[in-house]
């Protein structure tokens, strides 16, 4: 059964690692009623509104979304997006991922609990996502379709950040206050994943009960605390393993003081040692 219909859809071929790049960008009408999630996602996504309807949740909240709305979905904040069934939207949307974007969208206003950007002006976004699209479609210098590809998001996150900041008003309320909170923590996990966590001690620093704490974090991501912890350890260690440090370097390096612990940890996760995995590597 179709989802869509219409669907497109272009790939950077050379994003760079660490940088803000784009992954992928594309435009689609699915059919009444089509969902995606509740999921989280590795990257940030942001997706324009172009006609119709739809529902954006995120951080336990519904927003009605409509012709020049934006809504932007965090790494790792679990969403839910829904086209109405009656009128369904049409949308565009990047991927993009980098070391910097968080800091970049937190600056212009945009972050996990304030991530809805109302009345964008649709013929110049539109102008914008094409010429991204086109920058990553049949050039024979990858890298250099990368580097265009970056600059429109760039001008897309300024016109959303234009308008964010323009409009926005201070967000009050316990609710609203509690989501903030959570995003402090998972900057924290994200952070310092390294050193000897408890959740405990996070919940002491925010000012939480464990058990609320906890609650409230996996009403956010979908996972607890420590399983979020994990998750970063683990990802990081995939990291780490392609390069020259030791496994014992690796362990310590997200958490670890036993590397033969980390060991199981790691094969828990991924079915693998972390030897087999850097030579899985290597052989790739």
């Amino acid at each position: 059964m179709d989802t869509h219909h219409y669907f497109m859809l272009s790939i950077n071929a050379a994003p760079l690692k660490g940088e803000m790049s784009v992954l992928f960008s594309g435009k689609g009408k699915p059919v009444g009623g089509h969902f995606i999630g509740p999921a989280v996602h590795d990257y940030y996504l942001i997706h324009i509104v172009l006609d119709g309807e739809g529902v954006f949740e995120t951080l336990g909240e519904t927003h009605a979304c409509r012709a020049g709305d934006a809504f932007v979905i965090f790494p790792d904040i679990l969403v839910k997006y829904e086209a109405s069934m009656s009128n369904p939207w049409t949308y565009m949307w990047v991927a993009f991922s980098g070391d910097i974007v968080e800091s970049s969208l937190t600056s212009i206003g945009i972050t996990p609990d304030r991530a809805v950007v109302r009345a964008c002006p649709l013929p110049s976004m539109q102008r914008m996502f094409r010429s991204l699209r086109k920058s990553m479609e049949g050039t024979d210098f990858p890298a250099l379709g990368n580097m265009e590809a970056s600059g429109w998001l760039r001008l897309i996150l300024y016109e959303l950040g234009r308008l964010h900041l323009r409009e926005e008003t201070v967000v009050s309320g316990p609710r609203s206050r509690s989501y903030r909170q959570i995003d402090q923590a998972i900057r924290l996990l994200s952070l310092q994943y390294g050193q000897q966590l408890s959740i405990e001690g996070i919940a002491q620093t925010l000012g939480y009960h464990r058990a609320h704490l906890t609650r409230l974090f996996k009403e956010a991501t979908g996972l607890s605390p420590m399983q979020y912890l994990f998750k970063v350890r683990m990802k990081k260690a995939e990291e780490l393993l392609e390069g020259e440090l030791t496994i014992a370097q690796i362990a310590a390096s997200v958490g670890y003081n036993d590397p033969l612990f980390f060991t199981k940890q790691f094969h828990k996760w991924s079915g693998q040692s972390p030897t087999e995995f850097r030579r899985d590597l290597i052989h790739k």
